[in-house]
């Protein structure tokens, strides 16, 4: 059914509550030795996502997902991606949940009717209910829909029952998030502050010392200015729990044999194909693609073929040529001019079960042939009447706009019995055949000039190892793995063997991408078991026609950054306060003159005409939001203490304020402060501190 398919294509977008983008953040990194249940996927705020409820929302994401892309299986990459998202879903409907109930939220079942069938529906229905001729809602097609729903596949059914819920949630949300925006109020007195924080200037004299004025080297620190500066500081270094990894690479490669070997297949393969009489059968059971029979124009053609193809005779062989690590060789088989692109209209003419017909089309096949045979005879002998026929009883869905007319379209590209009837035919001429849509009445309105095309057969063998080699190369990172079991052997072997050792640095433990290795994560998994410590070596990883041996050098846990792993960043951050130390010594030697103390620090007093609050940066500076906010909280002819910034030491002399107009009505400011806090909320800002108060334990490593 045409709405299912609709549903279906966007189901994996409905399945959550839309309008809230989930963060893909990965939290609740589990604790090391912390006891885990055998069958949890994670946790919650004491609610458990065991795997079984997983797995079922993730099998249901990967059956949306398929249909969304009309494809029979995903890629490993798609399927872990599914996998996060269905993790974040699954958190975010249980903080939410909670929130809902304590708040005493609810959707009930009259309220859900008026979204779906009420005058001013839900937006989900407004766009998925919408007549596909003119694009605006129809009520009826919604009662329509539901009226067969007792009729439907379960599968269908349940993708309605999923449309459902994410009305509901949709509609949760939107209650949470107006109270929430209903709860934050702006008094007058907040947007005045708010008014004159943005507009109130300031005029000063000041005089600085920069830190690059003093030489590193005086600015002596010790062991324990770093842990006091870390003590201090400690919040600004927090990790997630991450692994540092090396790796070596063995790869897979065709051996000199193999070569050989495959060279004396092609070579054979080539001499059968130049006197075999089945071309088609014969690329399909030599060939690693199947036989096309497109004919191709100038310039579509591989390169090595292209010039050869269009300027020989049939039977024409390219013999095996080598290109992108395989072996190509071709035949010409047919040569023809044909136009490129041609141009018709058409009346179709669906039975029940052909593609793309709606559910209301039960006709038989037969009774669809006489129909067709009938209009056939009409338009054959008026061609001018297609177009309206085609409005009237058409049942392809776009001939109410176009009139049957599908406009020009390159050769090949419509379906094989259509597209044939259009270039064998004449313009002008009315053709019947029939497709897997049913039947079409089809009227030539149009081809461009015939050019030459040609159908070439193809085989394509790609050079690949054989067994023996995978066996040998298997050999040898067995032997690697077993011989080098502390860092210090593999390294040494790494180095005495001339191997490639690559780098993984902070590797999450939800990661996906290693670089080098396609979907790594059972190498990422053994790093983070509950058994591998910092310097263990892997057993072998099949990494996909290669082999993998690893080795954990770091241990990252979850928590405070050590003191050790930064110590080279703080440095910086003492020296310069070292550095403040020493500008405040010489500002204490002298007066409390601004004059006297730029003497002393040898440093001019400037003027700063305005400097703004809301802006904090000092002309000829930079930022300095410290020096700002003490500026705005002296009094006018006030002297400051001296104020360490980010680039220097400053000492500040007010000279007076500018005060901005004054104006009666701040409603300006309080619609500007509302409108910031609502894109806030819309920017999931609300979700996003919920998460981070929320107790998430993160167990999936076990698992995936």
């Amino acid at each position: 059914m045409a709405l299912i398919g609709k549903i279906r294509k966007h189901s994996a977008l409905l399945v959550v509550v839309i309008g809230v983008a989930l963060a893909a953040f990965v939290l609740g990194d589990f604790v090391k030795g912390k006891p885990r249940s055998a069958t949890d996927v994670g946790e919650v705020n004491g609610e458990e996502i065991t795997y079984r409820e997983f797995n079922k929302k993730f099998e249901e994401n990967i059956e949306s997902e398929k249909q969304n892309q009309r494809k029979e299986n995903l890629t490993a990459d798609e399927n872990f991606d599914i996998r996060q998202r269905t993790w974040n879903q699954m958190v975010y409907s249980i903080i939410m949940e909670d929130e809902y109930d304590e708040l005493g939220l609810a959707v009930s079942s009259d309220e859900l009717f008026e979204q779906v069938q009420g005058k001013n529906p839900h937006r989900y229905i407004l766009q998925y209910f919408a007549d596909p001729e003119t694009g605006q809602y129809n009520p009826a097609l919604v009662l329509n829909f539901l009226k067969q729903l007792d009729r439907m596949k379960p599968a269908d059914v349940h993708q309605w029952l999923n449309f459902e819920r994410a009305i509901k949630e949709d509609r949760l949300n939107t209650k949470y998030l107006n109270l929430v925006s209903k709860g934050y109020y702006v008094p007058q007195a907040f947007a005045k502050k708010d008014f004159e924080n943005k507009n109130r200037k300031a005029k000063i004299k000041y005089v600085a010392s920069r830190y690059t004025e003093i030489p590193d080297s005086l600015a002596n620190f010790t062991e324990d200015d770093l842990e006091k500066y870390y003590k201090n500081h400690i919040y600004q270094y927090e990790q997630e729990a991450t692994r540092d990894i090396d790796y070596v690479i063995f790869e897979v490669k065709p051996s000199a044999e193999d070569h050989k070997k495959i060279r004396e297949e092609v070579d054979e393969i080539y001499n059968e194909f130049k006197l075999t009489g089945n071309i088609n059968n014969f690329v399909n059971a030599t060939s690693d693609n199947r036989y096309d029979s497109t004919f191709f124009m100038e310039g579509k053609l591989p390169v090595q073929m292209d010039s050869i193809m269009l300027n020989s005779k049939i039977e024409t062989f390219i013999p095996p040529y080598i290109e992108d690590n395989a072996y190509h060789m071709a035949k010409l088989v047919d040569i023809q001019y044909r136009p490129d692109s041609m141009k018709s209209s058409h009346v179709l003419i669906a039975y029940r079960g052909t593609l793309g017909a709606k559910q209301e089309v039960t006709r038989t096949r037969e009774g669809a042939q006489t129909i067709a045979d009938s209009l056939f005879i009409i338009i054959n002998k008026n061609p001018n009447k297609l177009e309206e026929i085609a409005i009237t009883i058409s049942d392809d869905p776009s001939a109410k706009k176009n009139s049957g007319d599908l406009g020009w379209f390159a050769d090949q590209t419509m379906i094989g019995p259509y597209n044939k009837a259009v270039l064998d035919g004449r313009i002008g001429d009315v053709e019947l055949v029939e497709t897997p849509y049913g039947f079409h009445i089809i009227k030539i309105t149009g081809k461009k000039k015939p050019v030459k095309k040609v159908r070439v057969a193809i085989i394509d063998r790609a050079i690949e190892p054989s067994g023996q080699t995978f066996q040998d190369v298997y050999v040898q990172a067995s032997k690697f793995a077993g011989e080098n079991t502390t860092k210090e052997t593999f390294e040494k072997s790494v180095i005495d063997q001339g191997l490639n050792k690559r780098t993984a640095t902070k590797v999450r433990e939800m990661a996906n991408i290693i670089a080098g290795l396609d979907y790594p994560r059972s190498i990422i998994r053994w790093a983070f078991d509950v058994n591998t410590e910092e310097g263990n070596v892997s057993p072998i990883f099949d990494m996909d026609g290669k082999y993998v041996v690893a080795i954990v050098t770091k241990v990252n846990e979850k928590g405070n950054v050590p003191l050790k792993d930064i110590e080279s960043n703080i440095e910086g951050f003492v020296i310069r306060d070292k550095k403040a130390e020493i500008i405040y010594e010489k500002i204490d030697e002298s007066s409390d003159d601004i004059d006297k103390i730029s003497k002393n620090l040898n440093s001019e007093v400037k003027t700063v005409e305005t400097v703004n609050f809301g802006s904090p940066n000092i002309p000829g500076i930079g930022r300095e939001p410290d020096v700002v906010g003490e500026i705005f909280a002296l009094d006018k002819d006030e002297l400051s203490k001296p104020i360490q910034g980010k680039g220097g030491v400053f000492v500040i002399f007010l000279e007076e304020f500018i005060e901005p107009a004054q104006v009666s009505d701040y409603s300006f400011n309080i619609i500007q402060m509302e409108s910031n806090f609502d894109r806030k909320i819309k920017n999931n800002y609300v979700y996003r501190a919920l998460e981070k108060i929320a107790d998430i334990e993160d167990n999936r490593v076990m698992f995936y």
